[in-house]
């Protein structure tokens, strides 16, 4: 059961896309979205950065987009240890804070536009007083096996008129499912590169 300031993070489109071939998550999970439950008396819902904006997205809805081709919804849930739950409330101030600012296209850490998991990142230092919680790292747009960065990056940012941001600071849903803080508790669908434990 998904519960408020639950993280979900899923799996959408291809089996392997520019996101997911580029970093494993838990138990090697091919993860490219995530989000954070927000529960109400109106039901379960999903804040989260999405093209275009931050925005609060029904559970059913955010979870639809993870389907693979028979239908079926491919994610993962995760609840932080109870020792750090009581960063939730603020987390969840601060991100309602932030709907309807601009989906970060460039995946670059500035603060006029947000990424999925850079809105998770805001959320939890700023329910931290501030101080860094869940951790950024040089974000790698390389091919695993060749060390090059994947051709797919590099026509994106080419779009743009911008080099690749390699070795930038920043952040993705496959990371932070491995966080130590967090218990994955709920694993749905068949998610690409998952091993069972």
């Amino acid at each position: 059961m998904i519960e408020h300031g639950n993280l979900i993070f899923i799996q959408f489109g291809s089996d392997l896309n520019a996101i997911s071939a580029v970093t494993k998550g838990y138990r090697h999970a091919l993860l490219n979205h995530m989000g954070v439950a927000v529960k109400n008396s109106k039901g379960v819902f999903v804040l989260e950065a999405f093209p275009p904006e931050v925005r609060v997205t029904q559970l059913e809805v955010f979870l639809r987009r993870s389907n693979d081709l028979q239908g079926n919804p491919r994610f993962m849930a995760g609840r932080l240890l109870p020792q750090h739950r009581h960063l939730i409330p603020a987390a969840i101030g601060y991100g309602l804070t932030q709907r309807n600012k601009p989906y970060d296209q460039l995946y670059l850490t500035e603060e006029d536009a947000l990424y999925c998991s850079e809105l998770v990142v805001d959320m939890f230092k700023t329910a931290n007083g501030g101080a860094t919680f869940f951790e950024e790292h040089p974000m790698s747009f390389r091919d695993k096996t060749s060390g090059e960065i994947l051709p797919a990056w590099i026509a994106y940012y080419k779009h743009f008129g911008i080099a690749v941001p390699d070795g930038d600071p920043g952040s993705n849903p496959g990371d932070m499912s491995k966080d130590p803080r967090l218990e994955i508790f709920l694993v749905q669908g068949k998610i690409s590169g998952y091993v069972s434990p």
